[in-house]
C-alpha cells in the first residue's frame, strides 16, 4: 500500500509539472512551451524566468515585468530590477529604490530600501541609509546591524560578512555565530559548510559547533551531502555525508551541490557537464557546456552559445522552428 501511494504521489506531481510552461530561447529571444515541447507564449522577451504560482518574470529591454500563462502583463508596472517570489512577495526596483509587491502587484513593502533581497522565515535582508538589516515581515520592523552585507536566511540563520569574515545572525539580528570564518555557506539540512584556519568543515545547526574534515575543499552541503576534495584524488572531486565520509567515489573534474536530487558534475575537461543523482548514477548525459542547479524541476543549461532549460529527464526545451506559430 505504501510503495502504491508513493506511485500516485510521483504519478500527480508528474501530471502538475507536465502543465506548467517552460522558457525556451528561439534565436536571441525568450518564450515559453508547454512541457511536451508545444510553443504557447511566442519568444519576445530578453529574459525569463520559470513560473511560479501562475506568474513568471520576464525582462523587455531595461525594465522587468510579471506575466501570467497567458503571456499577459499580470500588472502594469515595469521594474528596474526584480526578483522572484518568496512567501507571496516579490522585491522590486522602482525608481531607484527598492519594495515587495504581492501577486496582485500591490505594493507590500514601502519602496524606501536601497537593497532588498527575498524573504526567508519572515524576514528579508535590507539596506537603508547605508545600513544592512534584517526587515521582518511581521510589522514590517527594520532592524539595522554593524555588518557589511547579509544574505537570505536558511533554517532560522543569516549568514553575514564583516571585514571580509563570515558568520551568522539569528532572526531578530541577534549574533549566533562570530564573523570568524573565511568562508560559509548557507545551512541546510541542519548543517553549513565553512572554512576556518584555511581547514575546511560542516557546523551543525543544532549544537553550532564547527568540526573540521580532511578536505582541501569542500563546497555547499545539500540534501545530505556536500561536493568535495581530497588530496589523495589528484584534485578529482567526489561526495561526502555529514561525517565527512565518502557517499559519492572522488571520480569527477568539478562537482557543484544537490537540489531536488540531482547534482551537475563535469567528467573531464575533454567532455561536457551532466547530472548525477545521489548514488551517483548518471542521470543526464554529459553534453552541456554549462549546467545549472535544479529548481521547480528545471535547470538552466549551454550548449557553446544556446543557452536553455532541462527537466529531470534530460528534456530539453530548445530552439524550436515552430516558435512563430504559437500564440500570444
Amino acid at each position: 500500500m505504501k510503495r502504491l501511494i508513493v506511485i500516485l504521489l510521483l504519478a500527480c506531481c508528474a501530471a502538475a509539472r507536465a502543465q506548467e510552461l517552460v522558457p525556451y530561447r528561439a534565436g536571441d529571444k525568450w518564450g515559453y512551451a508547454e512541457a511536451g515541447g508545444k510553443p504557447a507564449i511566442t519568444p519576445r522577451y530578453d529574459y525569463a524566468e520559470p513560473f511560479s504560482a501562475g506568474l513568471a518574470l520576464v525582462r523587455s529591454g531595461a525594465y522587468y515585468s510579471f506575466i501570467d500563462k497567458a503571456g499577459n502583463k499580470a500588472w502594469s508596472a515595469r521594474y528596474r530590477s526584480a526578483g522572484a517570489f518568496s512567501e507571496g512577495c516579490a522585491p522590486v526596483k522602482l525608481r531607484g529604490s527598492w519594495g515587495c509587491v504581492d501577486k496582485d502587484g500591490k505594493t507590500i513593502v514601502p519602496f524606501e530600501y536601497e537593497e532588498l533581497l527575498r524573504f526567508a522565515g519572515g524576514a528579508a535582508p535590507a539596506k537603508k541609509d547605508g545600513r544592512w538589516g534584517l526587515l521582518l515581515r511581521a510589522g514590517q520592523e527594520f532592524r539595522p546591524t554593524a555588518y557589511d552585507e547579509i544574505y537570505p536566511p536558511t533554517e532560522g540563520l543569516a549568514r553575514v560578512r564583516a571585514n571580509g569574515r563570515y558568520g551568522y545572525i539569528d532572526l531578530s539580528g541577534k549574533e549566533a555565530l562570530p564573523a570568524v570564518y573565511e568562508e560559509a555557506f548557507p545551512f541546510n539540512g541542519g548543517f553549513a559548510t565553512a572554512r576556518l584556519g584555511g581547514k575546511y568543515g560542516f557546523i551543525n545547526r543544532e549544537t553550532l559547533i564547527f568540526k573540521e574534515k580532511p578536505y582541501i575543499g569542500i563546497g555547499p552541503y545539500s540534501e545530505g551531502l556536500a561536493p568535495a576534495q581530497a588530496l589523495a584524488a589528484e584534485g578529482r572531486c567526489g561526495y561526502i555525508d555529514s561525517e565527512g565520509d565518502e557517499a559519492i567515489p572522488f571520480t569527477f573534474t568539478m562537482c557543484a551541490s544537490f537540489d531536488e536530487g540531482l547534482a551537475p558534475v563535469l567528467k573531464d575537461l575533454r567532455g561536457g557537464w551532466g547530472y548525477i543523482d545521489k548514488t551517483g548514477r548518471e542521470m543526464v548525459d554529459f553534453k552541456y557546456t554549462q549546467a545549472g542547479n535544479f529548481s521547480g524541476g528545471l535547470a538552466k543549461v549551454a550548449v557553446k552559445d544556446r543557452t536553455f532549460y532541462i527537466d529531470g529527464t534530460g528534456r530539453e526545451y530548445a530552439d524550436a522552428p515552430a516558435a512563430k506559430k504559437g500564440r500570444k
